[in-house]
């Protein structure tokens, strides 16, 4: 996962795309419907991560007499991975445009309100949204720094074996692949937060009113 960019520097990105004809509640739905789609794409990484554990701390300490197998499903798992962190940095870079965009709409409307109680009013409410996204940005650049020498880790473990697949060459990873597992558990927390506020910001802009509860 890259690390995020501020919505500030992306005003004039925005600025292109808030060229159409689109409400501001409009642009709001739209990066809802984003942020709650970067949700779902963060818990999907969730599985794949927890494969990737598996797979090499088989590998590494249950070898069997033939360690092609065992290392090919840790392979695919590590690919399955990176395939979809990158489904996850897609999305937010959409949610990214889309808030940019939301934003600059919100600002040319407010230019317009004559009403200066119904401004600042409007304006208050901008700024705490806008104060959402940056906790949202902020989360998301954390675990961005804590994913990112996971998978250099794990990927330079799959290298390595591939060029050395023998008794010895599990040995020498041994404790990588240890140090991998226990950064794990707190990577995979990560994500869990960082799914939640995705989910959350995703719901407090959205054009649909959640059910009432009975």
């Amino acid at each position: 996962m890259k690390t995020l960019i501020s919505l500030v520097s992306l005003a004039a990105c925005g600025a292109l795309i808030a060229g159409c004809a689109s409400t501001g509640f409009e642009k709001a739905g739209t990066t809802s419907t984003s942020l709650r789609e970067a949700a779902r794409d963060v818990d999907n990484t969730l599985v794949p991560l927890d494969n990737v554990v598996a797979t090499l701390s088989d590998l590494v300490t249950n070898p069997g007499p033939d360690i092609t197998p065992q290392y090919q499903k840790f392979n695919a798992a590590v690919s399955n991975l990176e395939s979809q962190a990158s489904k996850v940095r897609s999305q937010e870079t959409t949610m990214r445009e889309q808030g940019a965009a939301y934003f600059q709409k919100w600002d040319e409307e407010l230019a317009k309100i004559q009403n200066d109680n119904i401004q600042t009013r409007s304006l208050d409410r901008k700024n705490s949204v806008a104060a959402q996204f940056e906790k949202v940005r902020l989360s998301y650049s954390q675990t961005s720094a804590d994913f990112a020498p996971f998978m250099s880790d794990i990927k330079d473990i799959r290298t390595a074996l591939s060029t050395d697949l023998t008794a010895g060459g599990l040995a020498s990873v041994k404790g990588l692949a240890s140090q991998a597992n226990d950064a794990a558990k707190p990577l995979r927390e990560s994500l869990i937060r960082l799914s939640a506020e995705f989910r959350k910001l995703g719901v407090s802009i959205s054009t649909t009113t959640p059910p009432k509860a009975d």
